[in-house]
């Protein structure tokens, strides 16, 4: 990852986009946009396994560091009263700024490679992807912002803790330690589109 590309709505955007919502990894489609939903183009089942291998990383990772969690919910399709398609209850935590941080990124890296791993990876897809997790890059700039009065950057600087490429670097390698373990739970989710906070721990192999 070498470089970024600003997704064009937030050049015209005024005020600008905050940092952590301008920029993809990946070059927008040259095609017109008429929605992120129409340049995925997965069929149902699809945009099912997509969301829940999302949220059962968010959750896996934060779980492998000993914290807790209320529960996930997969929203009913269609749905547009809530933040997203999903959401997992995060319950309050003291620990390293990396386990959080790592967590949030979880998700975003998860599609990623899922796509990649069932067949359906495409340029656009995986833009799509990084345009969706802008409210999880938020919470990372916050942790930076909090813990360290840094901003987070996107300069493609892997050695570099307070860019979002080490972010990513980190974040796949705690997947790979856990990645059965975030499919075992994503499975869990598509067939029943809840779990507390029990059931996920149990699905994941970790002790409560």
């Amino acid at each position: 990852m070498s470089g970024w590309f600003t997704i064009p709505a937030a050049r015209d955007a005024e005020p600008a986009w905050p940092v952590w919502a301008r920029y993809t990894r990946m070059s927008p489609p040259l095609y017109e946009v008429e929605s992120t939903d129409s340049v995925a183009a997965y069929t149902p089942e699809e945009q099912a396994l997509n969301t829940a291998v999302h949220e059962a990383a968010h959750a896996v990772l934060y779980m492998s560091g000993g914290y807790k969690i209320g529960g996930i919910v997969l929203h009913a399709p269609g749905d547009m009263s809530h933040l997203g398609r999903a959401q997992v209850d995060y319950l309050e935590a003291s620990g390293p700024w990396q386990d959080f941080v790592l967590a949030c990124a979880a998700g975003e890296r998860a599609e990623d490679r899922w796509l990649r791993e069932s067949g359906l990876w495409s340029a656009d897809r995986a833009w799509v992807t990084e345009c969706h997790a802008w409210r999880d890059r938020s919470q990372v700039a916050e942790v930076l912002q909090t813990c360290h009065n840094r901003a987070l950057t996107f300069c493609g600087d892997h050695g570099d803790w307070g860019d979002y490429a080490w972010v990513m670097d980190r974040t796949d390698e705690a997947l790979d330690r856990v990645w059965d373990q975030v499919l075992a739970l994503t499975r869990y989710l598509v067939e029943h589109r809840t779990a507390t906070g029990e059931e996920a721990a149990r699905i994941a192999g970790f002790a409560r």
